[in-house]
């Protein structure tokens, strides 16, 4: 609502003892205006005359023509006339004129006139002091989140609106008493009178009139449209909370309206995509991976890679309330308040050798003191449909029946050797068009029959069947609800949560149940504490299904025309082998996947915990002890039944199962005939830390000097340990199992067995029983500190030193510390720069410091790691092996980083921005190095090698229109990394061309560098041909030295970003967001066939190929219209005559990687105000959202870089994989009560 003019108005029927306590006030007010006012006014000349005219027209008449506002009270004006006649008179010239014969006095304060009594009596004063009450409160933004530095003012109580001048009734009060909210928005006032009202004012938003009480609790400030100047922003390092401006680090904040919206996920990571300038979401299974915790593709990178070992994290430290946590999926999005992200050394140093990846705050909801209990609601329906089959780049039956005809070599691989079993019980499977084919050559089919079958299976397709029975349409469903509030002592904000995965599979289930609490008291005015609770507990199950997809034989049916499931037995072995094998040991090995489904399942249940706890304690003016204890537990168990149905068990049976020695007699069964098999994992993860700190934070003159210094202690461990026991015989309804002899079974295994899982015997797995754990332990000493002068000039410095048993034992690998300094320059404060009026704010800011990484527990250590291995040839069948040798110089990857930046705001703060150049050094990288051969070793985890990253992150966000009811904002972060690695140690050496392709790191290139053969084409007989740097063409084999090898580019992008506009039209907003990855390249999925027999299926459900092997070279002369080397039948021959490695991973099969996706498209609509008004809600919203639509790719392939792993294998190039939860839909509603 815009107020066009503010007058004050006492209320009418009031009783004499009102009248006295409000006769003759005392004025003070201070009112924002909005950014189109100005004081023009005071140019503005005045022409009036009035004879005998009320005094309150005679205002209306000023105020029309100077644009000023009027305070005054209406009940002062009552019976008050006046004549009046000037002529082209300012304002104050009009005002003296005015008031020259009535008891008033003015006073002007901005574009505001107020009109006081001249005088006040002694009566007055003493009434008005005993009237008075102290008043509290805190003020937060739109999102909940303090807002630091906001103006409170006195007024007198609320008024009405005069109905024919639209002017707001205000009374004011003389009382000259403000204030300005603090640390976590938080104010007092003191003997403010109990009729008054307060006016919050803040820059960027709407001044909000509030009522007072001694608790007025939150007040929500409502962002203004029409005011763009730049709003305070408080940033949270996990260990204080600052003003932006008194940091001179790289800190990001992500817009968490948009992060809120997004409901594709429930990963606050990946919220996070395309919102944070130099922070990219991987979501491919690209060899840029991460393998911690069975990782292959690391969820997110800050600014680069920093390691180059499989062996330590590559992801950035995750910091929930203050404390580290591993597990960042364990935060529920609804929960969380603010996320800062620390990027360089001055923000992030702090955190010590775990911050060289960057470090991601997490600050979750709290309470509001003194504020009336608030309910929200959030729920969303996410549908994502089914992965899409058709990506995948396979041939259709009848290709691949065609192919199968050409390739066909019964002499190369004879009837008798295919159907005669290696290893791996007992399995020799041939795939029914191979039987055909067979048939045919070993003459029991005519070569009609064969054709006639063979083009039957060529009109089958199982693609619908896959689609049908072995997927369904996966959804995410979420339902969030929370309460909060609290009094003057106490606050709370608790929630719960219920997310329903359905995945893609058919019989999953995966229901996800939380619950947080936070707690904050005050015991008085020095001493408060928080207390926060988390808990959360997943439920998942799933049967025995199979996830086959295309690149299954294509005509490969799982049931009958008539609906019965099909006899799938040749994925194992022959009919014949199978009788033989089933008429031995007296059990079926019949198989089909349809059957199994429902012989076994897998229960999962994993509960978490964690409670953070905080104390604050005021000890002198500016000086308080703030303390922190965090600890989690997460407990998982895994339960995998299999039943005496199930084929594995059958087939287990019979690999461990005696013929009887004579005809007619019953087998020797040496595992249990009844029973299932049981396997049981339990898991714990524990972590606690510790934290003591003094923080010293107090300004003088008017915040002229201001100073924040912390130095603390922190110790921190991290425990895992894992149990895994597997029984057979197991009775899931009794809970009992059958005792077997596992240390003849396991150790020295079954001799002459029906089925052989092995040479001629059968050795049982060593599963009984297998146990691991691992135990991180750090303490940590830290200082840190800022001052500024003036509101201008800022430094910080602040330094670390952790201790480790991750590290080696000797002073220097321990004692290192880390520390960092920065300034920042507010130059657009400067008196030099007023004449810049379009320049709103610069900031200029530098910084440098160390950060470091740490390797994983059990990757290396100051002491030798043994592993316990089970052997018949060992005493007792148990030895101890060295897994990881001592490596007492080991210590951690330190990452030295300069940063410069600058901040902007222009055009009326219509344009903002940030720009960070950066440039990191990452000495004594984490790797294998050569060792003595005579350790018995030949590589060492140690300190490999160095690297350098050099960046730019841009932020740009603009209100592009704001016009009545339309606004279009929009938002653009862009990131360019490159590294390259300067020093490294390798284990093994680059002596062919093909080491040097095959290697992702090497010493002057990027990390995951991508080399290629130059190819030259095929050679008349089909086979490839390279180009060599001295120009000679050849197919020769290991010719190629590392530099007759192109480099092609990285795997990891240079550039990445994204890209959001929002549009509101009153209710409606409408926001689109885009991701991009520029930059980057990858290899492309090419044939894998090119020798041998290949074209069947196993268990594994393969047997399909790549479509371009139907255009393979096949004749003398196709080498002019292909580039796919020619079939050879034998696969010893092929490898004698050529290197297909030539083709596959040659320059011409790497593609640009980049892309452009649309990430999220959401419509949303607020319900208006006078609905919710009838519906006693607070505010009811709904939202549509369309996410992941591939916008543009640079390949012309058709190949999604998000679904394709980049390196593939070394004969395969890169490998597609199915995408899904593309083109999903979101439904969603948003109530608060």
């Amino acid at each position: 609502m815009k107020i066009n003019a503010i007058t004050t108005a006492m209320p009418r029927n009031w009783g004499s003892s009102k009248i006295l306590l409000m006769m003759k006030l005392i004025t003070f007010m201070v009112f924002i205006t909005l950014m189109q006012a100005s004081a023009a006014g005071y140019g503005q000349r005045i022409n009036l005359s009035e004879k005998n005219a009320p005094l309150k027209e005679v205002l209306q008449s000023i105020k029309r023509q100077s644009g000023y506002l009027f305070f005054y009270n209406v009940d002062d004006l009552k019976a008050r006339n006046l004549s009046i006649n000037v002529r082209n008179a300012t304002l104050e010239e009009t005002l003296t004129a005015c008031f020259k014969d009535l008891p008033f006095t003015y006073k002007i304060v901005q574009n505001t006139v107020v009109l006081t009594k001249k005088e006040e009596t002694l009566i007055d004063r003493l009434s008005t002091y005993f009237s008075t009450i102290d008043v509290k409160g805190r003020i937060t933004d739109e999102m909940g989140r303090p807002l630091v530095g906001a103006t409170i003012s006195i007024v007198i109580s609320e008024g009405d609106n005069d109905k024919k001048t639209g002017d707001y009734s205000l009374t004011l009060k003389g009382r000259n008493a403000a204030a300005i909210s603090g640390k976590n928005g938080e104010f007092s006032l003191k003997n403010v009178d109990e009729k008054a009202v307060l006016l919050v004012s803040f820059l960027g938003y709407k001044t909000q009139p509030v009522k007072v009480a001694k608790e007025i609790g939150v007040i929500k400030m409502i962002p203004d449209a029409g005011n763009l100047q730049e709003v305070s922003v408080m940033v949270n390092t996990g260990y204080q909370s600052i003003a932006r401006e008194r940091s001179a680090g790289a800190i990001a904040k992500p817009d968490m309206d948009v992060l809120k919206n997004r409901s594709g996920s429930m990963s606050v990571i990946q919220r996070l995509d395309g919102l944070i300038p130099g922070l990219v979401i991987n979501n491919s299974t690209s060899p840029t991976g991460n393998l911690i915790n069975g990782k292959r593709s690391s969820s997110v990178m800050i600014r680069g890679l920093t390691t180059i070992s499989d062996f330590t994290n590559r992801d950035p430290l995750f910091v929930v309330n203050g404390v580290p946590v591993t597990d960042i999926n364990s935060v529920n999005p609804n929960d969380v308040e603010d996320i800062t992200i620390l990027k360089d050394a001055t923000s992030a140093s702090i955190w010590g050798s775990r911050a060289a990846n960057g470090v991601i705050v997490i600050v979750t909801k709290k309470g509001a003191n003194n504020g009336e209990l608030k309910v929200n609601y959030d729920g969303f329906i996410n549908f994502q449909g089914k992965p899409d089959l058709d990506y995948l780049n396979t041939m259709n039956s009848r290709d691949f029946i065609q192919s199968a005809r050409e390739i066909f070599d019964p002499v190369l691989n004879p009837w008798t050797t295919v159907t005669k079993p290696a290893t791996g019980n007992g399995t020799a499977p041939v795939s029914p068009h191979e039987l055909i084919l067979y048939n045919q050559s070993r003459g029991l089919i005519t070569s009609a029959q064969a054709d006639e079958q063979l083009n039957a299976l060529a009109a089958q397709s199982n693609l619908s069947q896959i689609k049908d029975l072995w997927y369904r349409n996966s959804a995410l469903m979420n339902h969030s609800l929370s309460l909060s509030g609290g009094g003057s002592k106490y606050s709370f904000y608790g929630s719960g949560a219920y997310t329903k995965t359905q995945s893609n599979t058919p019989g999953a289930k995966n229901d996800d149940y939380s619950l947080n609490l936070r707690q904050d008291f005050k015991f008085n005015d020095r001493i408060k504490m928080h207390l926060i609770t988390d808990l959360r507990n997943n439920l998942s199950s799933s049967k025995n299904t199979i996830s086959p997809d295309a690149r299954f034989l294509p005509y490969a049916m799982f049931q009958n025309p008539d609906g019965s499931n099909a006899d799938m037995s040749w994925l194992y072995r022959i009919d014949d082998l199978r009788t033989s094998y089933q008429n031995k040991s007296l059990i079926s090995l019949r198989y089909n996947p349809m059957d199994e489904i429902n012989t076994g399942s897998t229960k999962n249940n994993l509960f978490r915990g964690r409670i953070t706890s905080g104390i604050t304690a005021s000890i002198l003016n500016g000086l308080r002890y703030e303390g922190v204890f965090g600890i989690s537990r997460a407990q998982g168990k895994s339960v995998t039944f299999l039943d005496q149905n199930n084929y594995n068990v059958r087939s287990e049976l019979t690999s461990f199962t005696v013929a009887a020695a004579t005809a007619g007699g019953k087998p020797t069964y040496y595992l249990p005939e009844s029973g299932g098999k049981n396997s049981l994992t339990n898991s714990v993860n524990q972590e606690w830390t510790l934290r003591n700190q003094l923080v010293y934070d107090r300004s003088w003159k008017e915040k002229i000097h201001q100073v924040t210094f912390l130095v603390g202690q922190e110790a921190q461990k991290q425990f895992s340990s894992q149990i895994r026991t597997t029984v057979r015989g197991y009775n899931n309804q009794l809970l009992s199992y059958t005792l077997i002899d596992y240390a003849t079974l396991a150790l020295k295994g079954l001799s002459n067995p029906v089925m052989p899982s092995g040479l001629g015997n059968s050795v049982l797995p060593n599963d009984l029983y297998n146990e691991s754990e691992s135990d991180a332990r750090f303490n940590s000493y830290y200082a840190n500190g800022g001052y500024t002068y003036a509101g201008k000039y800022t430094i910080n410095a602040g330094a670390r030193i952790d201790e480790s048993n991750l590290f080696g034992k000797d002073k220097s690998a321990q004692n290192k510390p880390v520390w960092s300094t920065g300034l920042a320059w507010q130059i657009g404060k400067e008196n030099f720069m007023s004449d810049f009026s379009w320049l709103n704010a610069l900031v200029i800011r530098s910084s440098y410091g160390i950060t470091g990484n740490t390797p994983n527990p059990g990757t290396a250590a100051s002491k030798d790691i043994l592993s316990s291995v089970n052997n018949p040839f060992y005493p007792g069948g148990v030895g101890l092996s060295l897994s990881t040798p001592a490596n007492r110089t080991l210590t951690w990857e330190t990452t030295k980083n300069l940063n410069l930046g600058l901040d902007f705001s222009l055009l009326n703060y219509r344009l903002k921005g940030t720009i960070d150049f950066y440039k990191k050094k990452t000495e004594n990288l984490i790797g294998f190095m050569d060792l003595n051969p005579f350790t018995g070793f030949p590589s060492i985890t140690g300190n490999a090698g160095d690297m350098n990253n050099t960046g730019l992150d841009l932020n740009l966000s603009s209100a592009n229109l704001v016009k009545g009811d339309f606004k279009w904002n929009t938002s653009l972060t862009l990131s360019f990394n490159k590294n390259k690695i300067t020093r490294l140690n390798l284990a093994s050496p680059i002596v062919l061309g093909s080491d040097k392709i095959n290697k992702p790191y090497l010493e002057g290139y990027s990390a995951f560098s991508v080399f290629a053969y130059d190819y030259a084409g095929l050679d008349n007989t089909g086979n490839p041909q390279i180009k060599l740097n001295d120009g000679t063409i050849t197919k020769a084999l290991n010719v190629a030295k590392p530099e007759d090898v192109k480099y092609m580019g990285s795997f990891q992008p240079k550039w990445s970003g994204g890209l959001s506009n929002t549009l509101g039209y009153k209710a409606f907003s409408l926001t689109i967001n885009t991701v991009f990855n520029l930059g980057h390249v990858m290899r492309r999925d090419v044939n894998s066939l090119y020798a041998g027999r290949s074209l069947y299926s196993d268990s594994n459900f393969g047997g399909n190929i790549n479509s371009e092997f139907v255009n393979r070279w096949k004749k003398p002369g196709d080498e002019t219209m292909t580039n796919i080397p020619g079939y050879m039948s034998a696969g010893s021959a092929s490898l004698a005559a050529r290197d297909v490695s030539y083709y596959t991973m040659a320059d011409v099969n790497v593609l640009d990687a980049a892309y452009l996706k649309l990430r999220d498209l959401t419509l949303a609509y607020r319900l208006p105000k006078h609905l919710m008004a009838k519906l006693k809600v607070e505010g009811i919203s709904f939202r549509a959202q369309l996410s992941n639509v591939m916008l543009w790719k640079a390949n012309k392939y058709g190949i999604d870089p998000e679904f394709h792993n980049a390196l593939g294998g070394s004969v395969a190039g890169g490998l597609r994989t199915a995408p899904f939860n593309q083109h999903s839909i979101t439904l969603g509603a948003h109530i608060s009560f």
